[in-house]
């Protein structure tokens, strides 16, 4: 797999783009990222005003480049779309004034080895299984006083293809570079914990990584949790 520090992003740049609004858009694309026949990363289609890729034409491209996330770079004619149209679903609608700055931190974020926002439609569902340019791993980071959740935990997150970093409370130690997210798991919260809590997020901002906070009920007889219990009671909190 490549990083994304050693190639540019694929690019399917369709619709109207000779459009004078988005010169300085379509100019950025072009000379950031590989424009052409190749399998996209991302669509991009330009409109300049509603109707100009049809919906049929729309789903046409997504079927030739299923992997691929699809970018609306619109005019100043497509402003009112969300209220009195229907816009495609799961298509990201930016404007010819914002798409430049969007773009340069797609690609800030692709040259850090992260996914890019194009990978996420505008409901925040994933539709790229795999960023192709991500080097890391799914590596989580746990930290938690109980062998038994660490090892639940560490039990479900295998069986979805990841990995996991045991972390004593307080210990400075473990290696978290390319972690992708933290767990960590206390009791009732009190001041000692929540220092601990503040210091673990702290640790896992510096790999812009979020923090789930569990919040795990252990009965008198100290029994094994079971994977669905962890899933269930697990509630999530960004650092």
């Amino acid at each position: 797999m490549r990083g994304a520090t050693e190639s540019r992003p694929t690019v399917w740049l369709v619709g109207d783009d000779g459009h004078p609004d988005f010169a300085e858009a379509v100019t950025l694309v072009r000379a950031t990222a590989d424009v052409g026949s190749a399998l996209p990363e991302v669509i991009v289609v330009a409109q300049s005003r509603p109707g100009v890729i049809r919906r049929r034409e729309l789903e046409r491209l997504r079927r030739s480049a299923p992997l691929a996330g699809v970018v609306s770079l619109l005019g100043s004619w497509c402003e009112g779309e969300t209220r009195t149209g229907k816009p495609a679903a799961g298509v990201r609608r930016l404007y010819w004034y914002e798409f430049p700055s969007w773009w340069q931190r797609q690609l800030a974020l692709r040259e850090a080895g992260r996914c890019p926002e194009w990978v996420w439609g505008e409901d925040r569902r994933l539709l790229i299984d795999d960023c192709r340019f991500e080097e890391r791993i799914n590596r989580y980071a746990i930290e938690t006083n109980c062998w038994d959740t660490a090892a639940a935990l560490t039990d479900v997150l295998k069986s979805v293809g990841g990995e996991t970093i045991w972390l004593r409370p307080g210990s400075e130690h473990g290696e978290l570079r390319g972690a992708v997210a933290g767990i960590w798991d206390g009791g009732q919260l009190n001041d000692a914990e929540a220092a601990r809590l503040a210091a673990f997020c702290g640790r896992m901002a510096t790999f812009a990584a979020p923090v789930v906070r569990c919040s795990i009920f252990r009965g008198a007889s100290g029994a094994r949790l079971r994977g669905k219990s962890v899933r269930r009671r697990c509630s999530g909190n960004r650092g």
